[in-house]
């Protein structure tokens, strides 16, 4: 009883507090076009007295002079500006020359209507607003750090014209052609595109060495609109380790699938095999008991840092819960995964009571996993204090135990009780960060007292400046909201006191991710469509911005480009090592999407890597150290689903659910052969015999030879011999084939060159003489091509032209063949074959073996 009065009294005077700040929330602008009627009486007088409370703040800020701003310009950034109603048409105001000392200042977004940070005035009558505003900012240019071309971006609602040093540069939703500043845009900005930067390229050479000035007019829609916002970023043009250089062998380089909807199998790039492993239903070989179904969170851990050795732990988000540890190595001789053990980690005793519904994670550096408990049913079954369900547990995956820092065994109280989803942790485990799918749907942030220790440290919720309008933020700054989490109470009702104070709803944080290359923190808002990302001061959060989501994409696949949209769910996230991001949705068609890290949402770059199997959802994407192999779950599939084959060579069945290990075709399992071969000869007289030797790869089990000009013309023999009669040049080809599959054809042009026999004492009158097979175990074809009816003898000569056989015939026109049998003539020898037909002659040479 003493615990739910103390819990009350808490929550009454948060929520006193939160009744307070709740004051200060700007009102949301309607999703619905305001119409062109006057406003009554008391809107007016409202409206006035705004706009009087307007003037008197801008009349504070008339005398502020801002100083030039230093390249590159941040959003958000502090403008001059003029919202008077009059027109600057014919003045310089545009220039470094012109004196904008008289205009008032605010930073960025300004606007009225929506959320911003300085409101500016739309004049005295709300039916016959103002058209037009002026922007200016001076900024400080060193030329040598710009890029050829530097990005400007946008916020406009609805129409901007935009001037660097006095010349126009680019116009975005305006008419073409000469305008003045009652002229309007040419169309009407609403909903997500209030808030989206628009990205436009401005050549380098717009600028000067030192001070330059941008100037900027927006232009409303008409005089009754309902809002009109400006803000705008000046940066270089993204490139260098933003781009990634597909030319080596990675992973993350694939050509994208074709979107489609499920299907019962599971569909990955033509550039990449998987293999499936550890499914449910099968029997744990440490303890008792069979593999749990709903996979979700996988987390490799490395033994000793290697890619090839290690654990997996694998959550399963049931009801209770469970986590699985793998122990697997990879065969390397056979280039697949071998699970060596599995057991089902002990979260049911009497410190923990149990666990439920475990879905995302992590990994720490210090080589731990942690499980997330989404569900928070109530109960304290063990009487220590704390709910039993709801918290965050790091798991050994050595011991495939819960840690224990010397309290024994216990879940991760000081992060707070909550419908956990995952956790990432900095490099340098002094940062936490995770979210909530449900209840409050915040973004969270925990510091640790002691590094590399989450069992007590300070907890934070994110809270934005401004509120996000249509999901897009109106804003890029967010502070950081100390939640306090000291008593067991606080700890039990963290989420709770967390909204109360404020914190921002993002309605289902999925994940949260660091990325390797900018530091900044990702995470995913299933219900909003996006990513978001930001950088952490500490205190304060910047550059807050929606990374992807919300809009449909240009995809390019092998049959060119098509237009998908991103659909919902966005779930799991990681980063490669080229800063890749790997997105899993289990909403929408439930894909694996791939962004690269020069992506920007007016200038996407995205891939679509795969499909899962019908009924199913990819979960929990986590790479070994060298980035060569990628694990994911696939949750709770069909079970009518297709087999199909896998890396293994054999047939799979994804009718349960089931770990998938994938990388590039070339680093997985058996592949089909890759075919080559060689000649013991390529250059041979007319009548030897050549043997060809299978050089090709991935153990092929049949061949397919081509012989052009050889006897046999084919072959499906794997190293034959082919006997060449007639001099020319002539291509050989072969297919391997092997359980995978069949290889491209190797060809080699030109590769035999037969060259015609000539005798030694010349030829006198023979035409077309062909000696075979030469070299010869004994027996020997000559064949001839001469006029029927002639008298023929050949006579067999040793290497010191002592006569060693001999036989006479009449020739019966084309391609008459001779038989010698040379079997009697002991060892390896030269010898030399006398021709006479008719008053013709010919000398040749023959090597027996």
């Amino acid at each position: 009883m003493k615990k739910s009065l103390l819990s009350l009294s808490l929550l009454f005077s948060m929520w006193s507090f939160a009744v307070v700040i709740s004051g200060d929330m700007p009102l949301l602008k309607s999703a619905t076009t305001v119409p062109n009627v006057a406003p009554t009486a008391k809107k007016a007088k409202v409206q006035a007295k705004k706009a009087a409370l307007h003037t008197a703040a801008k009349a504070n800020t008339a005398a502020l002079t801002l100083d030039p701003t230093s390249y590159p310009l941040a959003k958000d950034s502090q403008w001059s500006y003029k919202d008077d109603g009059t027109s600057l048409d014919g003045t310089n105001w545009k220039s470094v020359a012109y004196s904008n000392t008289a205009w008032a200042t605010g930073y960025a977004p300004l606007g009225y209507g929506d959320s911003q940070n300085t409101q500016i005035s739309y004049g005295p009558d709300a039916g016959n607003k103002y058209i037009t505003y002026y922007f200016s900012k001076d900024i400080n240019v060193n030329l040598a750090d710009l890029t050829d071309f530097v990005d400007f971006g946008i916020k406009r609602d609805d129409g901007a014209v935009v001037y660097v040093n006095g010349v126009e540069v680019f116009r975005d939703n305006m008419p073409t052609g000469a305008f003045n500043y009652l002229t309007t845009s040419t169309g009407i900005v609403d909903g997500a595109d209030e808030n989206r930067y628009f990205v436009h390229q401005v050549a380098k050479t717009f600028f000067t060495q030192g001070v330059n000035r941008i100037a900027v007019e927006m232009h409303n829609r008409d005089g009754q609109s309902s809002d009109i916002k400006f803000d705008m970023f000046v940066q270089n043009e993204a490139t260098g380790n933003l781009v990634v250089d597909c030319e080596e062998n990675h992973v993350g380089c694939f050509t994208s699938i074709n979107p489609t909807a499920q299907t019962p199998n599971l569909i990955i790039p033509q550039e990449h095999r998987f293999q499936l492993m550890f499914k449910e239903g099968s029997n744990f070989t440490i303890g008792t008991g069979t593999v749990p179904g709903n996979h979700d969170f996988t987390g490799y851990h490395p033994a000793d840092g290697s890619s090839t050795v290690g654990r997996l732990a694998v959550n399963h988000e049931n009801n209770p819960g469970g986590v699985s540890i793998v122990n697997l190595h990879l065969n390397t001789d056979q280039s697949l995964w071998m699970m060596d053990s599995s057991q089902a980690v002990d979260i049911y005793n009497e410190a923990l009571v149990t666990t439920n519904r475990n879905c995302s994670g992590g990994i720490t550096p210090w080589h731990t996993a942690i499980t997330a408990e989404e569900a928070t049913a109530a109960g304290d079954a063990n009487g220590d204090g704390y709910d039993d369900v709801g918290w965050l547990v790091e798991i050994d995956p050595i011991t495939a135990m819960v840690k224990d820092y010397g309290n024994g065994q216990e879940k991760l109280w000081a992060m707070g009780r909550m419908n956990h989803e995952n956790v990432v942790v900095n490099n340098e485990g002094t940062r936490a960060y995770y979210g909530e799918d449900g209840g409050t749907h915040c973004v969270y942030k925990f510091v640790p007292t002691v590094a590399n220790n989450l069992t007590s440290g300070n907890v934070y919720v994110l809270k934005m400046d401004l509120p996000l309008a249509n999901d897009e933020p109106s804003s890029t700054t967010a502070t950081w909201v100390q939640v306090p989490n000291t008593t067991q109470v606080e700890r039990n009702t963290l989420n709770a006191i967390a909204g109360l104070l404020g914190g921002t709803n993002f309605n289902g944080v999925e994940d949260c991710e660091i990325s390797p290359l900018d530091g900044k923190v990702y995470f995913t808002s299933k219900g909003k469509n996006r990513v978001y990302r930001f950088t952490d001061n500490g205190t304060t959060v910047s550059n807050f911005e929606t990374f992807v989501g919300g809009m449909s994409y240009p995809i390019e696949t092998a049959t060119g480009t098509v237009t998908e949209p991103w659909g919902d769910g966005n779930d799991n996230i990681t980063f490669d090592d080229k800063g890749n991001m790997w997105l899993l949705q289990d909403g929408g068609k439930n894909y694996i999407w791939v962004v690269r890290p020069d992506h920007q949402q007016s200038n996407p770059h995205i891939l679509l890597h795969s499909s899962m199997p019908a009924g199913s959802e990819p979960t929990g994407l986590t790479f070994t150290p060298d980035h060569k192999y990628g694990f994911f779950s696939v949750q709770h599939p069909d079970g009518g689903n297709a087999p199909q084959l896998d890396a293994t060579g054999n047939q799979v069945n994804f009718n349960a659910s089931a770990v998938v290990v994938f990388s590039l075709a070339e680093n997985l399992g058996v592949n089909a052969p890759m075919a080559d071969f060689a000649a013991n000869e390529v250059t041979v007289d007319a009548g030897q015999t050549v043997t060809f030797t299978d050089l090709s790869t991935n153990t092929p089990t049949s061949w397919s030879w081509t012989f052009e000009g050889g006897t046999p013309a084919t072959s499906t023999e794997e190293n034959p011999t082919v006997t060449y009669a007639t001099a020319g040049t002539y291509n050989v080809s072969l297919t391997a084939t092997n359980a995978i599959g069949a290889s491209e054809p190797a060809e080699k042009i030109d590769y035999i060159i037969v060259e015609a026999t000539t005798g030694l004492d010349g030829v006198t009158g023979l035409d077309n003489v062909s000696i075979y097979p030469n070299p010869t175990q004994g027996n020997v074809t000559v064949q001839i091509n001469e006029e029927a009816g002639q008298d023929v003898s050949v006579e067999v000569l040793d290497f010191l032209g002592r006569s060693v056989y001999t036989t006479t015939a009449t020739s019966t026109g084309a391609s008459q063949k001779i038989e010698l049998n040379l079997e009697g003539l002991m060892g390896d020898q030269v010898f030399f074959i006398r021709l006479n037909v008719g008053d013709k002659s010919g000398s040749y040479k023959l090597i027996k073996n």
